[in-house]
């Protein structure tokens, strides 16, 4: 079963990460991009948050995206880059190493 993995610091945290097929990742950022390895991770967004209010309607914010994920497809490898800082003024690109492993056992759902 895939999980939803939220990195909440980009540009602390690590500069690889190890997940597996239908994992998706989480970044609070306006952006992003596959740099490599297409064949085994897709992003999806950017994305702007948005809720549902009491009456049902959909209540999006005026801005720019501040989510974006990628979800992983099949065992390789990629390189991803994920916008942190402020679009306008100082975008940043975060270059992170993804490896994708097949599932093991001991931590199937």
């Amino acid at each position: 079963m895939g999980r939803m993995i939220e990195v909440q610091n980009v540009r602390e945290g690590p500069s690889s990460l190890t997940i597996q097929p239908g994992d998706v990742l989480l970044f609070s950022a306006p952006g992003g991009h596959v740099r490599a390895g297409e064949d085994t991770i897709e992003m999806i967004g950017p994305l702007r948050s948005a809720v549902v209010g009491d009456n049902g309607a959909v209540i999006t914010p005026m801005g720019v995206p501040n989510t974006v994920l990628f979800r992983a497809l099949q065992v390789g490898r990629a390189v991803i880059d994920v916008i942190a800082g402020d679009v306008w003024s100082s975008p940043t690109p975060v270059v992170l190493s993804i490896l994708v492993e097949p599932e093991s056992p001991s931590h199937s759902g």
